[in-house]
């Protein structure tokens, strides 16, 4: 299993979008924010059809990137209004 990025989901008021979250990449407002929208507001958040093409272009193959929307969805983020 890759360790070089974590994948997530949450409830907007668009509907689901997912997030890949590349260690290196983490801005330090993700951890200390002082709110939800502030901890998001310099990540990207994907449409189902983005977060597999992203994945995609990373070289996963079509079984990984199913397992990488499983696991994003097994792990809720905090809803986003």
């Amino acid at each position: 299993m890759r360790t070089d990025f974590f994948v997530g989901s949450l409830a907007t008021a668009e509907g689901e979008r997912l997030i890949i979250l590349r260690p290196a990449e983490i801005p330090q407002r993700f951890f200390f924010a002082s709110s939800d929208q502030e901890r998001l507001r310099d990540v990207t958040l994907l449409t189902e059809d983005e977060f597999r093409s992203e994945l995609s272009a990373m070289g996963l193959s079509h079984d990984e990137v199913d397992y990488q929307l499983e696991r994003a969805r097994g792990l809720h983020l905090m809803p986003v209004m």
